[in-house]
């Protein structure tokens, strides 16, 4: 039974060496990098030269100006925000605003940020 026991931990122990590696580290996503910040070397790329949209970027780049906005006094958190009918045409990931809806703009970053909502960020620009 000691032989047994003892055979079971060695292969436990030996099983993560012979377990093959995940060489896709982003199994849903077309393209990607990992870059490490402070030095910039990248430690993982999936088909960087490939052309892609850059939907969430631009999202995350529309949330940069519009904290701006609010920091600088040219737009409130409260503030409200009516839909245009661009803004509700928007397809892709939205919250569905409907056209002449108005949210505030503090519920409206919320769409941005757990939505990646398309209807928003159009709403906000105009």
């Amino acid at each position: 039974m000691k032989k047994i026991l003892i055979l079971l931990i060695i292969g436990v122990l030996l099983f993560p060496m012979y377990a093959k590696a995940e060489d896709d580290l982003l199994t849903n996503a077309k393209s990607g990098v990992l870059m490490e910040a402070s030095s910039g070397k990248v430690l993982y790329e999936k088909n960087k030269n490939d052309k892609v949209a850059v939907a969430s970027m631009t999202k995350m780049v529309a949330q940069i100006i519009i904290l701006e906005n609010i920091e600088n006094g040219n737009l409130s958190w409260d503030e409200k925000i009516k839909a245009s009918s661009n803004a509700s045409g928007m397809g892709g990931s939205q919250i569905w605003l409907q056209t002449g809806e108005e949210m505030s703009v503090r519920d409206l970053m919320k769409g941005i940020t757990m939505a990646s909502a398309n209807d928003v960020v159009v709403a906000i620009k105009q």
